[in-house]
């Protein structure tokens, strides 16, 4: 397989590339998914365009509202060892740390983990939890999705062939509230999740909301603020049993699926009972 590679070093000439070449180019930033479908040869691209040159999309930024923006090229571990994040994104910290092993986790980046759109993806539930939005770019300008609008199932975006994802903006959680991220795989390590959930308590908003993956083409959120209150966590774990959709596999049923999708949920409401 032959392609052209290009490592440009700013913003502006990425998106000049990318808008040369659409759906001719495929993007490299960690390239633990990409390599592998290129051996595959499931890929045949015309050109590939690493983004790690691009200083600005190392950032990982904490602003001083509260608010933190994770660059493109930024790597699981650096979400796993960043000590300034709050309790309030614990959950996210927690899900970088269960990616793959740490020398995956040294490659693979975040921005990559939302744009593989992997069902069982972990990074993504405890950023839908927070509300996170993607930044999406291109030579026509920026747009701001939230990753339910983002993600629309297996390998499934609304991206377009001349846009990236340059930033992953984190809004500001009130100063008490938690994250909690839960995973359920085959064998300890790296597996992949056959299911996992996030949850989010903001006492400042009143909000309660959980995430879960792995069970369905996209992220399922819920949002749960009625019972916040009582914190009912075998009603949390009802409804969102009810709400995903799992199929059938080599690594487990979908009534297997469905079964620890309940019990992950209820797992989490102990986690913020015991916080």
């Amino acid at each position: 397989m032959h392609f052209a590679y290009e490592k440009p070093k700013t913003l502006d000439s990425l998106l000049a590339l990318l808008s040369q070449h659409g759906s001719r180019a495929c993007l490299l930033a960690g390239g633990t998914d990409l390599l592998v479908r290129l051996r595959a040869r499931t890929l045949s691209p015309e050109i590939v365009i690493d983004v790690k040159g691009v200083e600005p999309l190392h950032a990982l930024d904490h602003r001083a509202d509260g608010r933190v923006v994770v660059g493109a090229a930024v790597v699981a571990n650096r979400i796993v060892d960043d000590k300034r994040f709050r309790p309030s994104h614990r959950g996210l910290a927690d899900a970088a740390a269960r990616i793959a092993t740490y020398a995956i986790r040294n490659r693979a980046t975040i921005a990559g983990n939302i744009a593989n759109a992997s069902p069982c993806a972990d990074s993504v539930p405890p950023l839908c939890v927070m509300g996170a939005q993607v930044e999406v770019a291109s030579v026509r300008g920026t747009r701001m999705l939230t990753l339910p609008d983002y993600i629309k199932g297996v390998r499934n975006t609304v991206r377009r062939p001349d846009e990236l994802i340059t930033f992953i903006h984190i809004p500001r959680l009130g100063v008490s509230a938690r994250t909690f991220f839960r995973k359920h795989q085959r064998v300890r390590g790296h597996d992949l999740a056959l299911a996992n959930a996030a949850l989010l308590h903001d006492p400042e908003s009143k909000r309660l909301r959980v995430a879960i993956g792995s069970c369905s083409p996209a992220p399922v959120v819920l949002d749960l603020d009625d019972l916040f209150a009582s914190l009912d966590a075998e009603e949390a774990a009802r409804r969102a049993m009810a709400a995903i959709s799992p199929i059938s596999d080599v690594r487990a049923s979908a009534e297997y699926r469905t079964d620890m999708t309940g019990v992950l949920v209820r797992r989490l409401f102990a986690d913020l009972k015991a916080a």
